[in-house]
């Protein structure tokens, strides 16, 4: 038994196999249960948190405290520091190279011999043979051979956090620099640097917007001290080419950290790059394209384009192809091209272009190219941008000259372009809150469909094409407290326009309330994976929190996203979003997992205890309303010291687990948009109960 043991041991660590996918559950635990390879004896160990350069490291098989010293997989050392990973399965050791060093670790050995030179680790913790969940790996310790790579080695200890970073490196200079085709920030070091950053999109919600960039292992040392205001914090005044300011503090002295924040108009994309030659980090305020997807939108099949900023871009219409070039942008969306073959698109390919005779050397392009099927009429090709999405329609514009759009949290506008003088009938059913619209078909083109749109002013629109041979029937229902205004002339325009106005909402109690929604996981860190349909965590929870953004919304609320789609926001970030926004509370979303069982199951909520906060009672009242709304299991409040997101933040917090992903009940009912709506509302009615008599009392 043993012998077919260590065989299934050797091939997972070569092949890099992954037996079941819950690694990624590790922010929300404090303990593994771990078997050592070698002896079969069992532990129950501590999560530590990785954090590389400012950024999270997700691994199937996390970092752990092992006799108090991190133990991590030796993957990581591959990927994350740029070594190379040789194992010898005759000796069961692993040999990590670099050009400079060659470090071997023998399993279950406290000797190390670092380019044949011999040491013995510390706390004499060797390299393990580690199992979690099914996975295997090789684990060896973080400190020891970081810093014989030379990087250094931190502690966050009230999080469990250890940060690995470039050498300590001062901050001689900040400054702006709008010489070149796009604005800069330039900041001098001593040496190179690394960054984590996200644009926060105040404006949304009555804010301000702003890039924040934080750059691990770093002191502020600026030399010209009239830079410094009065409370010891740089404010440089710019306003110029949409940068209003930049703003610099020593944010953090255990691990050092220093924040950068600059202060724009309008929602920006950018870069950050570090010169070597020049010791300079560079911030350049470019737009972006950060994602590439096909979509179904009103029944038109449609290539969505999504940038960091609204875009500006050429469109060539070629044989049986479509090109969009994203001007004065950098690709920074990953993802492979896209093979579609179904309607009329073949496939969509994505780069960042070689700018040819048609733009200038220096152009910064993406080119985005959809391949049509042969014979594809370009007549039928529609594009147009809506903010930051650029829409290739193909099929014709879907619901041509027929606008419906939000103006203000209480205001929203529907425009339809008729050909001439069109007439229109509209009637009004108070009982149900309906505005018909009866619209003669030879003034306008329009499809049979339903628009939900629930934005706390609508609640869909339906336009029938079938009712009558001559007139389309434009059914528009309206939310709650909702009236509307007639714009148009009924008797004969080439225009008709109404507005939908909701004092309700804009009158509410809770306008000035704020609360950030925080979907787990995203991108590359899919959460758990639920064993049967294969359900990932991040877009189960993505769903859920769109859906309850949408119920606080129609409250009055003002409501912001940690991520709207599948990105990923690093775990400190996520706190220091709700608190940059001044936010009234702060619930991040997550569905659980128990691969040891698939019989657990039921809602839980995770929260951080005693500091005058009141988070209990939130988690409390958001847990009972969800074991209410789901009619299952309560698995209590939990209270977690250590978890990042809930205790960094300043408002009151939880975390809600709303089900067990590995349970085959809840793996099924969480698969349902018709669940995972009550999983929305269950959630908003403990909000809304802690609201009233807590936070408004």
């Amino acid at each position: 038994m043993k012998k077919s043991l260590s065989l299934l041991l050797v091939v997972v660590i070569l092949m890099g196999m992954t037996i079941n996918t819950f690694g990624a559950k590790k922010f929300e635990k404090q303990t593994l249960h771990i078997v050592d390879g070698t002896t079969n004896r069992e532990y129950s160990v501590s999560v530590v948190n990785l954090i590389m350069g400012g950024k999270d490291v997700i691994s199937d098989v996390p970092g752990m405290l092992f006799n108090s010293r991190t133990i991590v997989p030796v993957r990581f050392i591959s990927e994350n520091l740029g070594a190379e990973v040789l194992w010898n399965q005759e000796r069961r050791e692993a040999t990590i190279k670099t050009d400079e060093k060659e470090i071997v670790l023998k399993i279950n050995s406290p000797k190390v011999y670092v380019n044949g030179e011999e040491h013995t680790l510390p706390d004499s913790v060797p390299a393990m043979l580690i199992g979690y969940d099914g996975n295997f790996r090789t684990m060896v310790p973080l400190r020891f051979v970081s810093e014989q790579l030379g990087m250094e080695v931190g502690w966050i200890g009230y999080t469990m956090t250890a940060t690995i970073d470039k050498p300590l490196q001062k901050i001689k200079d900040i400054s702006y620099d709008g010489s070149e085709k796009f604005p800069e920030v330039v900041i001098k070091t001593t040496g190179e640097v690394k960054t984590s950053s996200f644009f926060l999109m105040g404006s949304e919600v009555g804010g301000e917007d702003k890039l924040v960039v934080d750059i691990p292992n770093t002191i502020l040392d600026i030399e010209d001290k009239s830079l410094f205001n009065g409370k010891g914090l740089i404010n440089i005044d710019v306003y110029e080419r949409e940068v209003k300011s930049i703003r610099a503090s020593q944010f953090e002295v255990s691990p050092y950290k220093t924040r950068v924040v600059v202060d724009v108009d309008r929602k920006k994309g950018y870069e950050t790059v570090y010169d070597e030659e020049k010791q300079e980090l560079r911030i350049k305020l470019i737009n972006s394209v950060k994602n590439v997807k096909v979509d179904n939108i009103h029944n038109v099949d449609t290539v969505v384009i999504k940038t960091a900023e609204e875009p500006s871009y050429n469109i060539m219409f070629l044989k049986d192809k479509v090109v969009v070039d994203v001007l004065d942008s950098l690709l920074k969306y990953n993802g492979e091209a896209l093979d579609v073959n179904e309607g009329v698109i073949k496939g969509v390919r994505f780069s960042q272009f070689n700018p040819d005779h048609n733009y200038e050397p220096d152009d910064e392009i993406t080119r985005i190219v959809v391949d049509l099927e042969e014979g594809t009429s370009l007549d039928n090709v529609y594009i147009e941008h809506m903010e930051n999405e650029i829409y290739v329609f193909v099929a014709g514009k879907p619901l041509d000259g027929f606008d419906y759009y939000k103006e203000d949290i209480n205001l929203a506008k529907l425009e339809i372009q008729t050909d001439g003088q069109g007439k229109y009938v509209k009637s009004y059913n108070k009982s149900n809150r309906e505005l018909t619209l009866k619209v003669l078909k030879d003034s306008i083109a329009l499809q049979d469909l339903e628009l939900d749109v629930d934005d706390s002013i609508v609640k869909y629109i339906k336009i029938d094409d079938e009712k009558s041979e001559d007139h389309y029937y434009i059914n528009i229902k309206l939310a709650d407290g909702t009236t509307f205004e007639e714009n148009s002339d009924s008797n004969g325009t080439d225009k008709i326009a109404f507005s939908f106005i909701n004092d309700k909402v804009k009158e509410s109690i809770y306008k000035d309330k704020l609360i950030v929604i925080d979907p787990g996981h995203g991108r590359h860190d899919p959460g758990a994976i639920s064993p049967i349909l294969k359900l990932k965590e991040k877009d189960i929870v993505l769903d859920i929190s769109l859906k309850l953004k949408k119920l606080l919304e129609n409250e009055g609320f003002k409501v912001y996203m940690t991520r709207e789609d599948d990105t990923y926001v690093e775990l400190y970030d996520r706190s220091t979003i709700a608190n940059e926004l001044g936010a009234d509370a702060f619930v991040s979303v997550h569905a659980n997992a128990f691969p040891r069982s698939n019989s657990v199951e039921g809602v839980q909520v995770l929260y951080y205890p005693n500091d005058g906060r009141d988070n209990k009672t939130f988690a409390a009242m958001t847990r009972d309303s969800l074991v209410e709304e789901l009619n299952t299991p309560d698995k209590g409040i939990i209270e977690r010291p250590r978890l990042v997101v809930i205790r960094e933040t300043k408002m009151p917090a939880v975390l809600l687990e709303v089900g067990f992903l590995t349970n085959p009940r809840e793996e099924k009912l969480l698969s349902q948009p018709d669940y995972r709506q009550r999983c929305a509302e269950g959630s908003y009615k403990g909000i809304m109960e802690y609201f009233n008599k807590v936070l408004m009392k």
